[in-house]
């Protein structure tokens, strides 16, 4: 066994306090999970088939591309739980003009219509105590945060740009 230095006084890190990123982080992990968990027990359906219903009532007919950017799920992800939601009976895909386009079927619509109102249940146990001016301005400021992931995209960009140009260790 080797004494390779260790580190053991803190240091720069993350004051999560003060750090949008593990709040939005935070709250996405136990509301994915939680409604994941409770969906499967009880439609046994998951989160991204859950996703991918609300996106056909929203939008029917579409194509799985498009599922993706509603949802913001990965096309790998999306092509396997459609699939799965079309075994279940609950999507139906069918070729138009060279183009597969995802349909509910009247079932998948029932259970999406079933499911959305417990989404609605959890959402206002979520916000429980913000009046209807505290939720006003949470949407705004989840909206801006929305459109300013753009920015974070160059920033990343920008980042491994710079790294490119530098030597590896």
């Amino acid at each position: 066994m080797t004494d390779d230095p260790i580190i053991t006084d803190g240091g720069k890190s993350v004051r999560a306090e003060s750090y949008a990123p593990y709040y939005l982080s935070v709250l996405n992990n136990r509301l994915s999970w939680g409604a994941s968990q409770l969906y499967l027990k009880l439609f046994d359906i998951g989160l991204n088939e859950w996703r991918i219903l609300s996106a056909l009532r929203n939008e029917p007919g579409i194509q799985a591309l498009r599922v993706t950017e509603m949802v913001a799920l990965n096309k790998s992800v999306v092509s396997r739980s459609s699939r799965r939601l079309e075994e279940l009976k609950l999507v139906q895909a069918r070729l138009e003009e060279g183009r597969r386009l995802l349909w509910l079927t009247p079932r998948g619509a029932a259970l999406h219509d079933e499911i959305i109102t417990i989404a609605y249940r959890r959402q206002e146990a979520l916000l429980d105590g913000f009046d209807q001016a505290d939720r006003d301005t949470l949407f705004a400021l989840m909206e801006r945060m929305r459109r300013n992931l753009a920015k974070v995209d160059v920033v990343d960009r920008t980042i491994v740009e710079s790294r490119s140009d530098m030597p590896t260790a």
